[in-house]
């Protein structure tokens, strides 16, 4: 089944933040989009530290051609500007920044962000809003896991980044927590289907 890719460079003026996305899209979401056949899912998959918006091709390609729309957000600060930027001695430096909770607090802000703005354009017609999941790998699945509901405290409160519009969540190779002890604790909170 075709499908086709789009990219988008959308920026956040409340965060002052650029969040570029792309965006894999089911040749029948046209099709759903005109009221002909079935809304389609749709994943939403944040890359691992040091990736990109075009990362893990291979998996959206493969959804796309079965049917899945794929948003894939690229998140400035832990993106692949992190292996570019600067002298090679300061990697180490680069890498700390990139791991800090307000950037992981920020990747999931792009992520709710990109689903906000995804809804504005005209390919959100085709989307099914009950089959919403988020899906990432290392980085992208402690953003994954928080945006489904997993909690952290900082200064003795919760920090809650829980999106609603969820329906599952799937994280491949998760890493610690922030430098958290209990990973109980952090997932009790997610009550969405989990893998």
């Amino acid at each position: 089944q075709p499908h086709d890719v789009h990219d988008f460079d959308w920026f956040d003026d409340t965060r002052g933040r650029m969040v570029p996305v792309r965006l894999y899209r089911p040749a029948s979401a046209a099709l759903a989009s005109e009221g002909i056949g079935q809304k389609l899912p749709l994943l939403v998959f944040p890359h691992g530290l040091g990736g990109s918006r075009a990362g893990y091709s291979y998996l959206a390609n493969f959804l796309a051609s079965r049917g899945v729309a794929c948003l894939h957000p690229q998140h400035i600060g832990s993106d692949r500007s992190i292996w570019a930027a600067g002298s090679p001695f300061s990697l180490i430096d680069r890498l700390r920044s990139a791991s800090r909770d307000e950037e992981a607090v920020q990747r999931v802000r792009d992520l709710s962000f990109s689903l906000d703005r995804l809804s504005q354009t005209q390919f959100a017609i085709g989307i099914d809003t009950q089959r919403i999941v988020v899906a990432g790998h290392s980085y992208g699945a402690n953003s994954a896991l928080l945006m489904g509901g997993a909690q952290v405290s900082r200064q003795g409160r919760p920090v809650i980044l829980r999106d609603p519009r969820l329906n599952a969540v799937i994280a491949v190779s998760a890493p610690p927590f922030y430098g958290e002890s209990s990973l109980a604790a952090i997932l009790s909170t997610v009550d969405l289907p989990s893998l």
